[in-house]
């Protein structure tokens, strides 16, 4: 009797094309998770700016923003000055004297096609008894007369019979170069009969009615409107900035000043995923020029990232000196032709011959530099502290012996010290899980992804081996089989 050949049934092919494709399809997934950062997408989507996002809601909100602390400079010299005894003018700081800013956005226009948003900042500010030294109304100063420096300095280039007449009424008003004042009148502005009598004889070049330092940064007749990038490479990027003079109807009004903008923001939020060779720039409400920013290296924070660190370049300071503005940001052109300038506290890193006519000018870094700390995957500022000094560039004043001493006088008047409020603890959470909690587990993930991937590929190759061995196996019988003469005879075997 002839033996019966028994042949083992082969796997089937269609098993194995279906692990294989999970198997890639597994691992592919991973690969693609690797690449595309799925933390930095969850970040750009939570952060957008559309019809009622968390971040359109927020931007809406009135808020309590930086703290901003004045410092002024007190002459102590005044009558030695004056008189030609003292060739050189003695000031000491006298401050802080702070207030917080209170913001809100209003007249918001959101153009989601352009990827646009326009609004009108409405800007506030809170004083900050337990932050000062006293309420600036209670403080006495001793400070230059920055009316009649303003009022001389419009007219120091008009025609001689011109600055004859303002020559002869500075006689008659009995105007006093250095002034005795009130800190909060010196800062918010005070009426003085010069700039009403200048206002009428000049009235194209002399256009205000009292003068104030911070009267002039946050003047109080002027409506700003900004436009600003919504998407993901722009977003709060400055587009323009247009200013105009408040009015029932000041929106159909042609605008007093017009600005446009590039890589420029106002300092608390940025594009989500910045890069380290994306230029930054700093724009302030009432400073018609933004602080070029360069980038000064990281900062490991105490949740787990790097926040990245900006100082304001030296091309800020220095880009004016064409102008014979060296050392110092020319601000004239959006304070009407007054000669304020602006420059690091204490004139720090500026050429000494700027202030060698002034004594109590002490530059220290670890007091007067400016610092941004940025959280580059978020996009927004964990720390600012921006110090900036207000100055006036005074011209040749000799025509009149009121403001002779001052010609050619770099004068500081003031200087400024924002200071971002903490936001460590409402942001530690999520800060920590962006760069602590999220990588891990997607590392986690990841890894157990490409290992499954590649169990299943391999038991894939696994059966693709077993089933060509089979194959093999059944052709060998087939032969043997028809050699011995014999019916091919398939008996059913465990599948293995």
């Amino acid at each position: 009797m002839k033996n019966c050949l028994q042949v083992t049934e082969c796997i089937s092919g269609r098993l194995i094309i279906i692990t294989a494709i999970a198997g890639v399809t597994i691992l592919a997934a991973a690969l693609v998770t690797m690449a595309l950062d799925p933390i930095q997408l969850l970040i750009n989507y939570n952060t957008r700016v559309t019809n009622n996002s968390f971040m359109f809601n927020m931007f809406q909100k009135e808020v309590e923003g930086a703290h901003l602390s004045l410092y002024v400079f007190n002459v102590t010299n005044a009558q030695e000055f004056m008189s030609g005894e003292d060739h050189s003018l003695n000031v000491q700081e006298v401050g802080p004297f702070t207030y917080a800013e209170i913001r809100q956005n209003i007249d918001i226009d959101l153009d989601e096609e352009a990827g646009e948003l326009e609004f009108t900042p409405n800007m506030k500010l809170r004083f900050v008894p337990e932050q000062s030294v006293a309420r600036p109304e209670d403080v006495i100063v001793t400070v230059p007369n920055l009316a009649l420096l303003s009022v001389a300095s419009l007219v120091s280039s008009l025609p001689f019979f011109i600055r004859n007449t303002f020559k002869l009424l500075f006689s008659t008003l009995n105007c006093k170069s250095i002034t005795t004042i009130d800190v909060y009148s010196f800062l918010w502005g005070y009426s003085d009969p010069l700039i009403s009598q200048a206002y009428n004889i000049v009235p194209g070049i002399v256009y205000f009615d009292k003068f104030g330092i911070m009267d002039r940064l946050y003047d109080n007749k002027t409506i700003y409107r900004m436009r600003v990038g919504i998407r993901d490479e722009d977003r709060f990027s400055i587009k323009t900035l247009k200013k105009y003079m408040k009015s029932d109807n000041w929106m159909n009004e042609r605008a007093l000043e017009s600005y446009k903008y590039k890589n420029t923001y106002e300092g608390a939020a940025y594009p989500p995923g910045l890069n380290v060779e994306t230029p930054i720039n700093i724009y302030r409400l009432g400073v018609c020029r933004e602080l070029n920013l360069e980038f000064h290296g990281t900062k490991n924070m105490e949740y787990g990232g790097d926040a990245w660190i900006y100082r304001i370049s030296n091309e800020t300071f220095n880009r004016d000196c064409a102008a014979g503005v060296c050392g110092m940001m020319d601000l004239s052109s959006c304070t009407y032709g007054i000669p304020i300038t602006m420059s690091r506290t204490h004139f720090l890193e500026t050429d000494p011959k700027i202030y060698e006519r002034i004594k109590g000018i002490n530059p220290d870094p670890s007091k007067h530099d400016s610092h941004f700390l940025l959280e580059p995957n978020i996009g927004i500022s964990l720390s600012t502290s921006l110090s900036l000094q207000m100055n006036m560039n005074l011209a040749d004043l000799r025509f009149s012996d009121k403001t002779e001493m001052f010609s050619d006088l770099v004068l500081p008047v003031a200087y400024i010290k924002v200071v971002q409020q903490d936001v460590f603890d409402a942001l530690y959470g999520i800060l920590r899980t962006i760069h602590v909690t999220a990588p891990i587990t997607l590392i986690s993930i990841e890894v157990t992804m490409f290992l499954i991937a590649v169990a299943i590929l391999a038991y894939s190759g696994l059966l693709l081996y077993r089933r060509s061995k089979c194959k093999a196996k059944k052709k060998a019988y087939a032969k043997l089989n028809l050699r011995q003469n014999l019916p091919l005879i398939q008996c059913q075997l465990t599948k293995t």
